[in-house]
């Protein structure tokens, strides 16, 4: 069952010293060496309280996953929006707000006891989106003066390498400094992506 706003307030509580435990015992020591047990001692609450609620480990996991990535999803807009020089594009903010909110889980998923497969997957959402908001702004891809599949790939990865960069220096700026940093950075990559000079920027 997903963790959602519909649970009881103590299931939501057992579910999330269930989350906290598992992320906090695959950054002490990786997720292939720790067991239910472990995870329910870490939560103060035992293996029979554990079962009522996931399958086993992989299950915990995989809706700590879901839950999160549809949190992140659910706050992203789903259309283009012109960008003014001097404010962050509010999907930016909205990511380094929700990475802040959930720092643990991403140093842990990001870092060197992390799942591969969650990197990629955070990619392919990312990816998405941008597609998403190229298509809106030019549905013509002919247009384009890069190809639009070379472009996103471009820009996800830098993104992710900067957010990785944030959670291993200890996020050293805030979420809305870095959210303007990268839509300055954003801002020039769209000039180039649909050939555009700074005189017909909006």
């Amino acid at each position: 069952m997903s963790i959602n706003k519909k649970l009881d307030p103590r299931v939501k509580r057992t579910h999330q010293l269930l989350r906290e435990a598992l992320i906090a015992l695959m950054c002490e020591k990786g997720y292939d060496a720790i067991t239910v047990q472990d995870i329910a001692q870490r939560a103060t609450l035992n293996r029979a309280t554990f079962y009522l609620h996931f399958r086993d480990k992989e299950d915990l996991l995989q809706q700590t996953i879901d839950d999160i990535l549809n949190d992140l999803s659910s706050g992203m807009t789903s259309v283009a929006i012109a960008e003014k020089e001097d404010e962050p594009h509010p999907d930016l903010i909205y990511i380094f707000e929700h990475v802040s909110r959930n720092s643990d889980f991403y140093k842990v998923m990001l870092g060197k006891n992390g799942l591969p497969g969650f990197m990629f997957r955070l990619s392919d959402m990312i990816s998405r989106r941008l597609h998403e908001k190229i298509a809106a702004r030019q549905p013509d891809e002919n247009q384009l003066k890069v190809a639009k599949d070379i472009f996103t790939s471009y820009v996800t990865w830098a993104y992710l390498g900067v957010i990785v960069w944030w959670l291993e220096n200890d996020m050293p700026y805030t979420p809305k400094y870095m959210a303007t940093q990268l839509t300055l950075l954003r801002i020039q990559h769209r000039r180039l992506l649909f050939g555009e000079h700074k005189e017909q920027m909006p």
